[in-house]
């Protein structure tokens, strides 16, 4: 990611408004929910299931937030599977709140997990792709192994859930070591791409901004006149009659 992000194009700007508008209503009346009961006396089993629902709410709501950030971007493909598999892991785990699935559907609860890791490993990655157009070597190769160690990850936890296998001790070492490893790739490479940023060129510059180079040529010319960059340019931005003593040519 360069230090100006290309423009949004319309339509993905607009899917993002209504993606944000739509969380902040689902979250609002499932938090307002969730107060009405808390005000209330009884905390039976219906209050408790509203507060559960109110609670994923959230929580896959900042999920489908993180996925919607590469709306526009050119990996925006990725974000919106996250945003549909975050939506779908949201709607199955509100099913298993109220309608309490017996334990016997394996199917169901099979589905379930495995789409709430894929949300959480999305999530990340969405927010990892953010940077996916840095041009340094070391931010780019970091970025590639922490993908694949979230990919490794994913796999590895949904690997027993599908088979039922145990795994065994070998298994949970390596599912630990790979785990530790993408979370501290998901902290050292955005840390990366603080430190290593990218050259500025003319093309990275914003519309209406001067590239290093520009402003280099100006001061040197201004220098080369005996007057300031200031009043090396005065004469083609304001009136002349503004500026009176405007440099002359040499």
């Amino acid at each position: 990611m360069t230090d100006a992000a290309p423009p949004i194009r319309p339509r993905a700007s607009v899917l993002r408004r209504v993606i944000v508008g739509v969380i902040v209503v689902s979250f609002g009346l499932a938090a307002l929910g969730g107060i009405v009961v808390l005000l209330g006396a009884d905390l039976g089993d219906p209050a408790w299931k509203v507060l559960a629902t109110t609670a994923l709410v959230g929580a896959f709501s900042v999920a489908v937030l993180c996925c919607a950030s590469l709306l526009g971007r050119r990996l925006q493909v990725v974000g919106l599977v996250g945003a549909v598999v975050a939506v779908v892991a949201a709607a199955l785990s509100i099913i298993a709140v109220w309608a309490q699935p017996h334990w016997d559907a394996e199917v169901f609860w099979d589905l379930l997990w495995t789409l709430v890791a894929a949300s959480v490993g999305l999530s990340f990655a969405c927010l990892l792709l953010l940077l996916a157009d840095r041009r340094r070597t070391g931010v780019r190769i970091g970025l590639i192994v922490t993908l694949v160690l979230f990919a490794v990850v994913f796999v590895l936890v949904v690997y027993p859930i599908w088979t039922d296998a145990a795994g065994g001790e070998v298994y949970s070492r390596v599912l630990g070591i790979a785990s530790i490893l993408a979370a501290l790739g998901a902290i050292v490479v955005p840390v990366l791409s603080l430190l290593l940023r990218d050259p500025r060129t003319t093309k990275d510059a914003r519309p209406g901004s001067l590239s290093p180079s520009t402003i280099a040529r100006l001061e040197a010319e201004a220098a080369r006149r005996g007057v300031t960059a200031d009043e090396l340019v005065a004469p083609l931005i304001w009136p002349a009659a503004e500026h009176p003593q405007a440099p002359a040519n040499p």
